[in-house]
């Protein structure tokens, strides 16, 4: 029985993922691995150049999304989990960047990437694009990606002034200065050519991104059910988890073996 699910933004009520992948082939895949207090199976592993995926929430509002690798170099890298308690009363797992460590043949390790982090919102052929900014911060979505010609505006919905600012070098209609924005205020910068803009919201402490991509960039539509598994859960007896982890790595990397440390500490070897 799966007990809870973490869904990326709030007040979802279906994901979907799209991607050209590769499946893994192991022996390993598909069997139950005993830890002190939790089980542990690892399902499917697939690799990819890139994750789509669409949410709807309770709206109706349809969203697109985006994640790809860090660089040409790397690939994603996608495993299905599941998760069991039949020991505890109660426990609590937490599925984070310190959750999972892949080794690679060559001892290199891998830790899950953050999607709420690093998913980008895919408005390409979409036309213009608005983020919200609620006390400084950039809530709804601060990345990006936009076919080049479209404008994205910055609108304040919170009570107080907030601002943004873009990297030195990165050539907008904003320039590089602070940009202020009053309460119920909005600004605007066209986006003529491809690249990527960074730019920081007031209230946040890491860095945001407008992504162009060329004017014929468009999002081919291959979708599919997908749950990540992201977030803290409590995980009362007789009840499991079952979701997705995502991974940044080089391309071709072969992994050897996949370290679970949330709640206990199981090893799997493939």
């Amino acid at each position: 029985m799966i007990y809870k699910r973490l869904f990326f933004w709030t007040g979802l009520i279906s994901v979907f993922f799209g991607l050209v992948a590769c499946s893994e082939t192991s022996s390993t895949l598909g069997q139950f691995h005993q830890g002190r207090i939790l089980i542990l199976n690892v399902f499917e592993m697939e690799r990819s150049e890139e994750l789509r995926y669409s949410t709807i929430d309770t709206q109706e509002v349809v969203r697109k999304w985006r994640i790809q690798p860090s660089d040409e170099s790397q690939e994603l890298l996608l495993i299905r989990l599941r998760v069991e308690n039949h020991v505890a009363l109660n426990t609590v797992v937490v599925a984070d960047q310190q959750a999972v460590v892949l080794e690679g043949f060559f001892q290199e390790e891998f830790r899950p990437i953050s999607v709420s982090e690093t998913v980008f919102l895919d408005k390409r052929g979409q036309g213009d694009a608005t983020i919200n900014l609620h006390d400084g911060e950039c809530t709804d979505h601060p990345r990006v990606v936009v076919n080049a010609g479209a404008s994205v505006q910055w609108s304040n919905a919170g009570d107080t002034e907030s601002s943004i600012q873009f990297d030195t070098g990165a050539v907008t209609g904003l320039g590089n200065d602070v940009v202020q924005i009053v309460p119920g205020g909005l600004v605007s910068a066209k986006f003529e050519q491809p690249g990527a803009f960074g730019y920081i919201c007031s209230g946040d402490s890491k860095p945001s991104q407008i992504l162009v991509e060329d004017s014929n960039s468009v999002r081919v539509q291959q979708e599919n059910n997908i749950v990540f598994l992201e977030g803290s859960f409590n995980l009362p007896k007789a009840t499991s988890l079952d979701g997705w982890m995502i991974f940044d790595i080089p391309k071709g990397t072969e992994i050897k073996s996949l370290r679970w440390r949330a709640g206990d500490s199981i090893t799997i070897r493939f």
